[in-house]
């Protein structure tokens, strides 16, 4: 758990990576389907990161929780970037 901790980002942009290749290829290029999948899935890695920031977070006050409250940021900016750009393509 200490090297996620370390590599909070990292982990977060590998899941964002593998999440859209997986759905442009089982939507096979469709373009509203890819919009749509990639949309609902940038949401619950928000969502999974701000619950696991919070937890961490009361736990001692944890500088951990910062990281993951903040990676959910980068995720919303980084994710929905993807998603529309996936969806023009």
């Amino acid at each position: 758990m200490k090297t996620i901790e370390k590599n909070v980002y990292l982990v977060n942009l590998i899941a964002i990576l593998v999440y859209s290749l997986v759905i442009r290829i089982a939507t096979r290029g469709e373009s509203t389907g890819i919009a749509i999948l990639s949309a609902i899935a940038v949401i619950i890695q928000v969502f999974l990161c701000l619950v696991i920031g919070v937890v961490r977070y009361r736990q001692d006050n944890n500088p951990g929780g910062r990281k993951w409250v903040l990676s959910a940021g980068m995720v919303l900016l980084v994710g929905f970037s993807t998603c529309l750009g996936n969806a023009q393509l």
